[in-house]
């Protein structure tokens, strides 16, 4: 009876490590996104040039940092890229499409031959060096996710009865979801091409469906719905630009001040050497459910190899 006991455990050890090494596989054969850029920016410093100040309306008060972008980071997979923009607080309260409501994000990227040096549309306020020329801008608001290239038709977004919270002309190829303070854009290759030795600057404003291509104005004097600045400079040349995301060393007050102000760039890096994939690498694809579940297998067959051997 006791050897029956005995052959019945080690058939469900087998069936237990047969089972592990079906979910493994499966497991690593998710998308095996890998990091081709990772920057870090400085936290707390979604004040333009250091002297602008929130609207006063209550949706911009006693919440802290709302429009404050922490880091962004590009991956790449096969067919797609992955960028995750992460900032220190995201709110909602207007109910946005993609469960965000405050920050606008602009996101030009030099990758190809050509292009153009100039703005997509003034909104910003700011401009481009010489050697900076953009071959394709992301817009990102809460409702809604642009594609544009120079040539693209620079239409009106602005709707009065919709408050230009939809988009009239969604670009299906991009997704985007936010988890917590994070937010998730998904691009095909296919519609952005290769971003290898790419240059990118990044930028973020307040949305405002009434403001300038979407960019909240700067008020001398406190308002509810203008973002406010103690600068002596012309609304009309100051930027409406509230975080950028800034070469290592530079500073952020000195970039943004003065009049229409010159934006640095971001090089995103070469492609990697080839090499044999170690197990860190082997681990990386796997998802989160998946890597859930191995453990908890794992941790069966250590309570089942305990029990066995405490009853041998």
């Amino acid at each position: 009876m006791a050897l029956k006991k005995i052959k019945n455990k080690r058939q469900k050890l087998v069936i237990l490590f047969i089972i592990c090494l079906f979910i493994l596989p499966a497991a690593a054969s998710a998308k095996n996104y890998r990091v081709i850029f990772n920057h870090l920016d400085g936290i707390g410093d979604d004040y333009g040039p250091g002297n602008y100040d929130y609207p006063q309306y209550h949706i911009f008060q006693n919440k802290g940092h709302l429009f404050d972008l922490r880091s962004m980071t590009i991956y790449e997979a096969e067919a797609e890229y992955k960028i995750r923009f992460a900032f220190t607080n995201l709110t909602d309260p207007w109910g946005a499409k993609y469960g965000f409501s405050l920050p606008l994000i602009e996101i030009y990227i030099d990758h190809q031959n050509g292009g153009s040096s100039q703005l997509f549309q003034e909104g910003a306020n700011v401009r481009f060096k010489e050697d900076f020329k953009w071959n394709k801008l992301i817009k990102i608001s809460g409702w809604w996710v642009r594609l544009f290239n120079p040539d693209s038709k620079q239409e009106n977004l602005l709707n009065i009865n919709e408050l230009s919270l939809s988009n009239p002309v969604s670009n299906g190829d991009l997704s985007l979801r936010r988890k917590d303070n994070n937010l998730f854009l998904k691009i095909p290759k296919s519609v952005i091409d290769s971003l290898q030795q790419s240059k990118i600057i990044v930028m973020v404003g307040s949305f405002d469906p009434f403001g300038y291509d979407h960019f909240r104005s700067i008020s001398k004097s406190r308002s509810s719905w203008q973002v406010y600045s103690k600068s002596n400079i012309s609304n009309s040349k100051s930027t409406r630009v509230l975080d950028l995301l800034v070469p290592g060393g530079r500073s952020q007050k000195k970039i943004l001040r003065g009049e229409l102000p010159a934006l640095p760039y971001l090089k995103i890096g070469n492609e990697r050497p080839a090499r044999q994939p170690t197990l860190v690498d082997q681990l990386q694809p796997l998802n989160k459910i998946s890597l859930s579940i191995l453990f908890l297998y794992i941790l069966i067959l250590i309570f089942v190899l305990y029990k066995f051997n405490y009853n041998k």
